[in-house]
């Protein structure tokens, strides 16, 4: 006989014994003899019996479920990271929560509260929109936390990073390189530990360019379409000798070519314009998007692997930070 939903009751009443002493067979548990396991196992397979990944947690009192909490699920960069992250899980038989706060901090706090509230221990955190100290605390009612790309350091939370600061150095050497002198910045969120590191590698870059920085050239923005085209519209009338802008990633690097588009600038003949992650669609605009390649999903495999190193107790190798590597295309 083959049931296509089969439960632990059903198995049990086919082999004569307790739920019980069901699922300390399918779990591999002791105080079950060798002769009545195997008849459990056998009629388990007969009845096509999956135990749910909850009766396994609770089999073993451990949850099997993790988080992912970011903050724009319609941005590629971290649709493409929890998307790596959520395959190693399921390789590993845990199931991961995606939570999207919509760029909210209210709505990031209240998504740690709700997976607190199903007793989840293990959490990856990207793209924080929190104050670091307001972070701190947060996490550290997690058991595993694990986050991505952020400037908290603090004992129990481990971390994964991209070499921001490198990054933009090399795009301000490309553009310096170019010909390119008077180069604005569209900022993310000021409370993005990303957007704060790209700033310090633009800082850099000029250092190393010769150019001076000025503060006014800096425009933060939301990261979107319609801010990255908000903030260069704003920076050019600010700046109007403006002749490149480097973009806190390739969503606001598009929205800024659209901006340029209604002002009647052309790119990159009057400005040239550099994106952040290469996302897939960054090759497909047009102009085509110079921008920095991250390896997204090396980035959520390796927050993942931490996680799952946390919980099976295993030793954990400081990982290396995911390095850029500058892309060129159409837009500069």
């Amino acid at each position: 006989m083959s049931l296509s939903r089969s439960t632990a009751q059903d198995i049990a009443r086919a082999a004569g014994v307790s739920i019980m002493t069901v699922s300390r067979a399918i779990n591999n548990q002791p105080g079950v003899g060798e002769k009545t396991r195997k008849r459990i196992m056998e009629i388990a397979e007969e009845y096509n019996y999956r135990p749910s990944r909850l009766a396994r947690g609770l089999a073993s009192r451990r949850n099997t479920n993790i988080g992912v909490v970011i903050p724009d699920i319609a941005n590629p960069f971290f649709a493409i990271l929890a998307k790596a992250a959520m395959d190693l899980a399921r390789a590993s038989d845990l199931n991961a929560f995606i939570m999207n706060t919509d760029e909210n901090p209210v709505m990031e706090l209240a998504a740690f509260d709700s997976l607190l509230e199903e007793q989840i221990d293990g959490v990856i955190i990207s793209g924080s929109r929190l104050p670091l100290r307001r972070l701190e605390t947060a996490l550290k009612r997690f058991k595993y936390p694990v986050l991505v790309n952020s400037d908290l350091r603090a004992p129990g939370i481990e971390n994964v990073d991209v070499d921001d600061k490198a990054a933009i150095i090399k795009a301000v050497h490309h553009l310096v390189q170019s010909g390119r002198r008077r180069i604005g910045f569209i900022a993310g969120p000021k409370e993005s530990s990303s957007s704060r590191r790209r700033l310090a590698g633009l800082q850099a870059g000029f250092e190393l360019g010769g150019l001076a920085f000025d503060p006014n050239a800096v425009e933060n923005c939301i990261p979107d379409i319609d801010g990255g085209a908000r903030a260069i519209i704003a920076l050019t009338e600010r700046n109007p000798s403006l002749d490149a802008v480097i973009a806190y990633n390739d969503i606001t690097a598009i929205g800024a070519i659209r901006g340029l588009a209604k002002l009647g600038r052309r790119v990159p003949d009057d400005l040239a314009v550099v994106g952040f992650d290469d996302v897939p669609y960054a090759s497909l605009v047009r102009p085509s998007l110079t921008t920095l390649h991250i390896d997204i999903p090396a980035l959520g495999r390796q927050a993942m692997k931490i996680l799952l190193d946390l919980r099976g107790n295993r030793p954990l190798q400081a990982p290396m930070p995911i390095l850029a590597e500058l892309i060129v295309r159409e837009s500069a």
